[in-house]
Formats: C-alpha cells, structure tokens, sequence
C-alpha cells in the first residue's frame, strides 16, 4: 500500500501532508508524487513565485530524506485532478491534508477530501499535525465493525506488517457495541441471547488481535466500549493518542456519506489526528 503514493498538497496552508509522510522509510516507497493543483475556479493564473519556492523546498525535504519525487503542478479543479493522477499514475495510496480545522465543530471537511473520498476507489489517508517526527503507523487505533471494509483494514495493516513497509509498534483494536443495538437486546431479548452476541464478537475481535500479534507487533489491545461508534472512536483517540487512525469504508454509493459510511466519514472530520479510510473495493491490498 505504501509503495506509491500520490501526496496532494496545499501550499497555500500549513503542511501537514509533508510532515507525516516525512516519517515513512525511503526505502520501501518506490515513488511519490508531489501534486499541487491551483484551482482553476478561482481565475486561471500561473503560480507565484512564492507559491513554487514553498513547492520546491518541500519536494527539496523529501528528496534529501532519500525519496524519489515526482514534482507536478496542475491547474484544474482538486478533487477531479488528484483523483485523475491517481488512475493515471496506478498510485497504491493518496494522502492529503483534512482542508479544516477539527476544532471548528459547526464546518466539516474541506470539500476537496470529501469529493476526492466520494470519487476514488484507493485507500486515502487524512493527514493532521504531527509535530512530534514519530512514524505515522507506529501505533495504530483500528475501527472494527466486521464490515467488508473492517476487514480489508485489517488485511492492508497486516500487509504492511509482512513485508516490513513500516514499523507498527502497537495496535488497538476498538469495537463499539451500538448502545441502540443493546438497548433493544436489553429490552426484547433473553439474556442469554445478549450473552451470545457479545461473545462471539469478542471472539471475532481476539481472532483478528491474535492474527495481528503473530505479525511480531509488540502490543495489541482490545477496547469494546458501549454507545455511539463515532463518538466513542473519536473520544478513544482524544485519550490514547494514537499516529493513525485505520477504518473502513462502510458503504457504496454516489455521495461521501453512502461510500464511505457515517462513522468513517465522522471519525475523519473530527479525529484531532490523521486517518486513513480503507474502501469497500480496494486494489488488490496484498500487492499495494
């Protein structure tokens, strides 16, 4: 997944695309392309010549960490040009910045993030501040709903693991038991029947924790909180602080909302740090 990735930057704004890409090994990226499109629905113009210093200088950065860089400015509409790049280029990843401020509750995405994850087929990861230089996959909170999109996270973590593309230090494996679901359980169900759901759940997620810990990963938690899988993904990482969050998309469908899922798309407004959104209907993840 991480061999090649198209990093779309702002550079109008405060680079957080660079500064979490920064910290992936040079050695296991085969390429990145560096794409800056200046909106062409705002006037046609050139680029200032402040504009391509502040260009240059980040794909100078990458390029003496030991990346290969492709540098690329387009004039265009965003999400439909980043998007394009990321067919035309075959890239096993795009990374963007979130385009907002998580700490203004009433705005959500910028619409670039949410158009690019409505139109594109590959993982994207959502990229926050990190100032603190540690590897964005070191320790990775995961969003498990035994969806189709809960699995392929799973899968595209493991190959991340067994071919070594990044050091994963620590996992967390979060399960929210819906409080909506338990409160019908609670109300029409007998208690075994409740004591049997939860169970084979709980047996689901120590499956999935044993087959990350067999991948050499020093640590994997469970956590399987009670109430609103959003909110409780958002708090857990408010809390524990984890590089990245790792979720699948829940759904299909022509707008943000029904391809990506509710929670997913929630979870990568608000989360104070980056995540990255596994679809439905990836690439082929074993060979990304």
């Amino acid at each position: 997944m991480l061999r090649t990735i198209l990093a779309a930057v702002d550079i109008k704004k405060r680079d957080d695309v660079i500064a979490n890409i920064s910290t992936l090994d040079p050695q296991k990226v085969e390429k990145i392309t560096l794409l800056h499109v200046i909106d062409e629905r705002f006037g046609k113009r050139n680029i200032s010549e402040d504009e391509k210093q502040v260009f240059e200088k980040a794909q100078k950065g990458l390029k003496e960490l030991g990346f290969s860089v492709e540098p690329l400015i387009l004039t265009g509409v965003p999400f439909d040009e980043i998007v394009n790049e990321s067919k035309k280029r075959k890239v096993s990843l795009i990374v963007t910045g979130a385009g907002n401020n998580p700490k203004w509750k009433d705005f959500l995405f910028g619409e670039t993030v949410e158009r690019v994850l409505e139109l594109s087929s590959l993982p994207v990861m959502v990229c926050r501040e990190n100032d603190s230089g540690r590897n964005i996959f070191s320790n990775l909170l995961m969003g498990i709903d035994f969806s189709e999109g809960s699995y392929n996270a799973v899968k595209a973590v493991k190959n991340i693991a067994e071919q070594k593309l990044a050091e994963i230090e620590k996992v967390t494996l979060l399960h929210v038991h819906e409080k909506t679901t338990m409160d019908l359980l609670m109300r029409y169900a007998a208690k075994e029947q409740i004591d049997r759901e939860i169970s084979v759940e709980n047996e689901r997620l120590k499956e999935m924790s044993g087959s990350i810990a067999e991948l050499g990963i020093k640590e994997v938690d469970l956590i399987m909180p009670i109430g609103k899988p959003a909110e409780e993904i958002i708090k857990t990482i408010e809390n524990t602080g984890p590089s990245l969050t790792v979720i699948g998309a829940q759904g299909t469908g022509s707008s943000a909302m029904c391809r990506v899922g509710a929670t997913a798309l929630r979870v990568a407004q608000f989360s104070p740090s980056s995540v990255m959104i596994i679809p439905t209907e990836p690439a082929d993840l074993a060979v990304c």
